[in-house]
């Protein structure tokens, strides 16, 4: 899911998972400072271990978000480790 659009006086923030500089885009949750395709991972993730689905259901929407965040210059160490993928 690419987020095209940032809301109009957001300050720039690094984001705590990846690190890279981003905005607010109206999909992350106010004040966590994640970068939207972290916050996605993060869902998937949780629906993982919660049960709602399989890393084999998700693993095509993962690499291409981990991808995104890595062309972003953002580290994708800890989602590489995460969802045992390599890149």
């Amino acid at each position: 899911m690419t987020i095209k659009k940032f809301y109009r006086g957001s300050a720039v923030f690094k984001c705590n998972v990846c690190g890279r500089g981003t905005r607010d885009t109206g999909v992350q949750s106010a004040g966590n400072k994640i970068c939207p395709q972290c916050f996605e991972l993060a869902g998937i993730e949780n629906e993982i271990n919660d049960g709602h689905s399989t890393l084999e259901e998700c693993i095509i929407e993962i690499v291409s978000l981990v991808r995104e965040v890595k062309e972003k210059g953002g580290n994708v160490e800890d989602w590489t480790e995460t969802f045992a993928i390599n890149l």
